[in-house]
């Protein structure tokens, strides 16, 4: 097992010993735990990263996308569209997702299909009901 050094604050260091004594850890076992997680997290991420949709698949979606588009207004006409074509958007990171409305499978993201999450927030002039990060589409509405 390698034994790694590391430099850190004095005073965060003694807040993270006191947070690991008052979770009854060692601040090794939560470093432990800590890297772990962060390599898991770094592994998936690439892993996402890696996966390329099929591009017949993207064409098809690219297509009811913009038809959806035509007739929408407003992100409520948009998911009423959507929905008639079997299709949702949900709120995944910094901007959406397209998925199956059946099964809920994530079959692209936004910006693969259509526009990108800032540009339906420009469009829409707001940002996507219920998104949990509505400072992207303060950002967006906020650029000219």
């Amino acid at each position: 097992m390698a034994e790694t050094l590391f430099h850190c604050d004095d005073v965060l260091w003694r807040r993270f010993q006191a947070l690991c004594k008052a979770r009854d850890e060692t601040p090794g076992a939560v470093l432990r735990d800590l890297i772990r997680l962060e390599v898991k997290r770094h592994d998936s991420r690439k892993a996402r990263r890696n996966e390329v949709p099929d591009e017949r698949l993207l064409v098809r979606l690219r297509l009811l996308v913009a038809e959806a588009l035509a007739v929408s207004g407003t992100w409520g006409q948009l998911h009423l569209a959507l929905a008639q074509r079997g299709l949702k958007f949900v709120p995944a990171g910094g901007g959406l997702v397209l998925t199956d409305a059946a099964t809920g499978n994530t079959l692209a993201k936004s910006s693969q299909v259509g526009p990108a999450y800032q540009d339906l927030v420009r469009r829409f002039g707001q940002g996507f009901p219920g998104h949990p990060l509505p400072g992207i589409a303060i950002r967006a509405l906020a650029r000219p």
